[in-house]
């Protein structure tokens, strides 16, 4: 934060009021203020555009659907970071979930008798992933794609797509709800598939 910059928005107890109550230009202000100082904290730590971003527009989004709340929060600015804070956690979970999982199934395709079985477990859970992109809109997936699969930039996907960067992010977002929301309704495959990957995992660790 720039020297002699106040933590808190001037009237921001009348803010968080009127934002409570559906206000959006008091909601506004609020963004405005907090939304520099929040990116670069964020950025400060991950050093990643995308994630910094994808991060805040969770934050304003579920805080504008939850602002029934706002009118009992007594410090926005510990609330917020306090927030952004635990998103950071969440990131780094999925993210040494994911590394251990890679590992798992690289590790242990040479090392266990049950080889074959975990492949194929693996094939099937990537193919429950598969279907959830294949059943994005052609233009949503083509750019989910490019920015998870080819690690391209949102940048670089505009510029190669011809769309503008916010358009590419709108998809990404939008990509991510869909799978998020697949995945939940094929539940019972997921867990069927983790049930028989834990069975095969506990008989390699006896």
């Amino acid at each position: 934060m720039e020297k002699g910059s106040p933590e808190v928005i001037p009237a921001e107890p009348r803010l968080l009021e009127l934002a409570a109550q559906g206000d959006r230009d008091a909601y506004a202000s609020l963004y405005q203020f907090y939304l520099p100082r929040l990116y670069k904290y964020l950025f400060g730590i991950i050093r990643s555009r995308e994630d910094t971003e994808e991060i805040l527009h969770d934050m304003f989004l579920k805080l504008w659907e939850d602002r029934a709340n706002l009118a009992r929060v007594q410090s926005f600015n510990s609330y917020i970071f306090r927030i952004a804070k635990n998103k950071l956690l969440n990131l780094y979970k999925h993210q040494q979930v994911a590394r251990k999982a890679i590992d798992y199934f690289t590790q242990n395709a040479s090392e266990s008798t049950d080889a074959a079985d975990e492949r194929l477990i693996y094939r099937q859970y990537q193919s429950v992933i598969d279907a959830a992109i294949n059943s994005l809109p052609p233009k949503r997936r083509q750019v989910y794609e490019l920015c998870t699969q080819q690690e391209l930039s949102y940048d670089e996907v505009a510029d190669q797509m011809g769309i503008s960067r916010s358009m590419v992010k709108k998809q990404i977002y939008a990509a991510k709800d869909h799978i998020r929301e697949y995945l939940q309704m094929h539940a019972d495959i997921s867990a069927a598939i983790l049930i028989a990957a834990g069975a095969i995992a506990g008989t390699v660790l006896k």
